[in-house]
């Protein structure tokens, strides 16, 4: 197989891994064997540093094994010690950075982290960058050791760099599909959600299903709409830039497909809607979905659910302070935005997280607020 094929078929896997976060390890498989590399890690979260970061995704993987033992390890004993952590933050945008200089020569002697969790990881030798992901997060990839004789080759490199938007793109759909909370569900399932407006295409590109939320934008022209059946943005340049997505993501047969965003104006509205474009491999379809080649999410600011923090206080047996705090986690809000809207601080604001946590039976906030959105339209109970 040839590099150009083998490059292919992990950009075809990022996309069945974007709405199928399970194939990841394959993936990173793949990416293993086009870099000529012992393994990755690929991170994305916010925060400036290990006390006040929220990790998103965590997926270290050495061939198509995903190593949870490792990560596990790693956030528990190495995390908070990590003197490479801030300098990574630091990194200038898309640089390659070797792993020796996020280290300075004594911590190579005597930092558990360099000596041990990244020696395990195989990565001491390794290549790491930043990207700046969705909605103010940063995605850090670690490709591990090279497998090149004499270490990092020129094609190596250039073989990453390539890899670098089509990563980021698998991210953005990642993130869209979690804040909707509808990571787990089918081609089919999508077009159920009510936070999420979805659009699915044929390999002609014409429109084969839009839910309720993607018709009414459609309908009323709020930047997209359906023209004789196919999509369009609203002026002529943005459409451009849509249909050139279109065409990569819908490509002839035997071309490789690819992914990508926009962000659309609005008439009359002082936010945008941004649009993810991914391909469907066709491992992704079945029977109900044959037809449909790409699927277009878009997102919409103000389109974010409404949550009765009363009804969340009753449905889960917190305290009116928490379900507030619940609510607005809920509808996007990070830690530093609750605290800074409630006049508290983000070390508080973890404190009472902690304290719903354990009521809740649950160790992440993506679980908190998947509970807390399936109470969206169910009306409140009196009580006497």
């Amino acid at each position: 197989m040839s590099g150009q094929d083998l490059f292919e078929r992990v950009l075809g896997s990022m996309h069945a891994a974007a709405i199928g976060e399970a194939r990841w390890p394959a993936t990173a498989s793949l990416i293993g064997e086009v870099t000529r590399t012992k393994g990755s890690a690929l991170t994305f979260g916010e925060g400036d540093g290990p006390a006040n970061a929220e990790l998103f995704f965590l997926r270290l993987c050495h061939g198509r094994e995903r190593r949870t033992d490792l990560e596990q390890r790693y956030l528990s004993d190495y995390w908070m010690r990590d003197e490479s952590i801030p300098r990574i933050v630091r990194m200038p945008e898309g640089r390659l950075v070797p792993t020796g200089d996020l280290f300075t020569d004594r911590e190579k002697r005597i930092s558990p982290a360099y000596n041990e969790a990244w020696r395990d990881a195989r990565m001491q030798n390794g290549l790491n960058v930043s990207l700046r992901g969705p909605g103010g997060t940063r995605i850090v990839w670690n490709l591990a050791d090279s497998l090149a004789p004499g270490g990092w080759e020129a094609d190596q490199v250039e073989t990453i760099q390539r890899l670098l938007p089509h990563l980021l793109q698998f991210v953005r759909v990642r993130m869209a599909l979690a804040d909707a909370a509808t990571l787990t569900s089918s081609l089919t399932g999508l077009l159920d959600n009510s936070r999420l407006s979805i659009i699915q295409l044929d390999r002609q590109g014409r429109i084969v299903e839009a839910n309720d939320q993607a018709g009414s934008i459609l309908r009323q022209g709020e930047g997209l709409s359906d023209e004789g059946g196919r999509l369009s943005a609203r002026t002529p340049g943005e459409d451009d830039v849509l249909q050139g997505l279109l065409a990569s993501a819908l490509p002839p047969l035997g071309v490789q497909a690819s992914g990508g965003s926009i962000v659309i104006e609005r008439p009359d509205a002082r936010t945008r809607l941004v649009v993810h474009i991914t391909p469907v491999p066709e491992g992704e379809r079945d029977f109900r979905t044959q037809h449909v080649a790409a699927l277009v999410l878009v997102v919409d600011p103000e389109g974010r659910p409404r949550i009765d923090a009363e009804l969340v206080a009753e449905a889960l047996n917190l305290t009116a302070s928490e379900s507030r705090l619940a609510a607005m986690m809920a509808v996007g809000r990070n830690v530093r935005d609750i605290a800074a809207a409630t006049g508290r601080t983000e070390g508080t604001i973890r404190w009472h997280l902690k304290r719903i946590f354990r009521k809740q039976g649950i160790s992440r906030q993506a679980d908190l607020v998947q509970r807390v959105l399936s109470l969206e339209g169910f009306p409140r109970s009196r009580r006497s």
